[in-house]
């Protein structure tokens, strides 16, 4: 029965340890702004240069990432009501992006019931030890950050970050989809936006 008890424990702590690092797989996402900055007068926005991307590391990141990258935070601006500048000069604000890639290290430990000839104890009772595991993951980032034409300062910056999955790695558009979405949440809203597009967060329908 004890052995019954101790082999369920184990198996009931191993399914915990599985949900927990299954849960680190989630978007995790928050945002800063400028206090003082007034978003009312907002309308449009273009990209900060040519190339928007910010390479804070030398990461590879492959040109079709890039591009859809590019796509969904288009995309979710335009669901927010901003129309897209092609003339840089003539935007309110400017967005530029930073892709981030980094190793992390997880250890996992349950107890493993134990007995032994040794030690005080009441008989029949078990002692427990503990049993580790590591395992190495990839944790993905993505953060936005958006300058006022005029002024050229910083008005707001959000970030998005996720274990990297071999699905990921094997298509990464729905975790880019996903990310954009869940990281422009909380940008304010064009006071120009259609009402009936305050719920469409995802991008169902990418553009060319």
């Amino acid at each position: 029965m004890r052995f019954h008890a101790a082999r369920n424990l184990r198996l009931f702590l191993v399914l915990v340890l599985a949900a927990a690092a299954g849960g680190c797989s989630t978007i995790r996402s928050g945002s800063h702004v400028d206090e003082t900055a007034d978003f009312s007068d907002y309308r449009s926005w273009s990209w900060i240069a040519d190339d928007p991307h910010v390479a804070a590391d030398e990461i590879p990141v492959s040109p079709l990432t890039h591009a859809k990258i590019r796509e969904a935070i288009s995309e979710q601006l335009r669901i927010k009501g901003y129309e897209f500048a092609a003339e840089r000069e003539s935007a309110d604000f400017v967005v530029s992006y930073t892709v981030g890639r980094r190793d992390k290290l997880r250890v996992s430990s349950w107890p493993v019931a134990y007995r032994g000839p040794w030690g005080w104890h009441v008989a029949g009772s078990r002692y427990y030890v503990r049993e580790y595991e590591e395992h190495v993951y990839t944790e993905g980032s993505l953060s936005v950050d958006v300058f006022d034409a005029l002024s050229r300062q910083p008005v707001w910056h959000g970030w998005a970050e996720k274990s990297v999955t071999e699905r990921d790695r094997q298509d990464p558009t729905e975790v880019i989809r996903d990310g954009v979405a869940r990281l422009l949440e909380p940008f304010p809203r064009s006071t120009d936006a259609d009402p009936a597009t305050a719920g469409d967060r995802r991008l169902e329908n990418p553009r060319p």
